[in-house]
C-alpha cells in the first residue's frame, strides 16, 4: 500500500519528506506540545515569501482501553518577520487516529504509511489502509493570500474491493468508491476549521 500511495504522490508531483523532529527548526521543536512525537513533517515555501513547517503529531501516551485513540494534531508554523516561528494553525481532524480505519482490533493504522507533502501553494495529507480493507483519504489545502494561511481545497476518498472474477489475469482489486469534494466556489474554509465530509 505504501508503494502505491508513494507512486500516486509522485505522479501528482509531490515529494514526501521524512518524519523527523531533527529536520525541524529548533524554535518549532520547542513549541511542540509535550506527550507527542513527530509522525511526519514538511517544509512549505509559498509565493510571496511565506515559509511554513507543517508537522503531524502522534500521542506517546497509552490510550485508555475503552476510549478512542488520541487525536493526531496537524500543526502549521509560519516564519515571522523577525525570523522566528509562530503557530499559524492547528487541526486535529486531518490526520486520522490510529483506530479510524474502521477495522477494530486488527491494529490497522490509517497513517502508518501516511505523508504530509507540499508543492507550491498546495499542502496535502495522505491517510490510507491496506489490511483487510483498501482505501486512501487525501485532504488538500491551498494557501490563500487573503487569509494569509491555508484554506480547504479538496478531499478525495477512494476504496477498492477484491475482484470477484475468476480470470487468472484479472486485477486483484477493483475500484469501489471514488468520492471527491471540492471547496464551494466563493466560500473559504480556513485550515483550522475544516472537518471531513460525512
Amino acid at each position: 500500500m505504501g508503494f502505491i500511495l508513494a507512486k500516486s504522490l509522485a505522479l501528482m508531483g509531490f515529494a514526501a519528506s521524512a518524519a523527523s523532529a531533527a529536520d525541524l527548526p529548533n524554535e518549532v521543536t520547542k513549541q511542540l506540545p509535550p506527550g507527542y512525537a513527530v509522525l511526519a513533517s514538511t517544509r512549505a515555501s509559498v509565493e510571496g515569501g511565506h515559509l511554513f513547517y507543517v508537522v503531524a503529531l502522534g500521542s506517546t501516551r497509552q490510550p485508555k482501553p475503552s476510549g478512542r485513540a488520541p487525536a493526531r494534531p496537524l500543526l502549521v508554523f509560519e516564519r515571522r518577520a523577525d525570523g522566528g516561528y509562530g503557530l499559524a494553525g492547528r487541526n486535529d481532524e486531518v490526520v486520522l487516529r490510529a483506530d479510524d480505519a474502521g477495522l477494530a482490533g486488527n491494529g490497522c493504522d490509517p497513517f502508518e504509511d501516511g505523508h504530509v507533502v507540499a508543492k507550491g501553494p498546495y499542502l496535502t495529507v495522505e491517510n490510507g489502509v491496506s489490511c483487510g480493507a483498501h482505501w486512501t483519504d487525501y485532504v488538500t489545502f491551498r494557501f490563500d493570500p487573503q487569509l494569509r494561511g491555508y484554506a480547504f481545497d479538496n478531499w478525495r476518498f477512494q476504496s477498492w474491493k477484491l475482484n470477484p472474477s475468476n480470470d487468472p489475469d484479472a486485477e486483484a482489486l477493483v475500484a469501489d468508491v471514488d468520492r471527491l469534494v471540492r471547496s464551494p466556489k466563493g466560500r473559504k474554509t480556513p485550515f483550522a476549521t475544516w472537518r471531513r465530509p460525512r
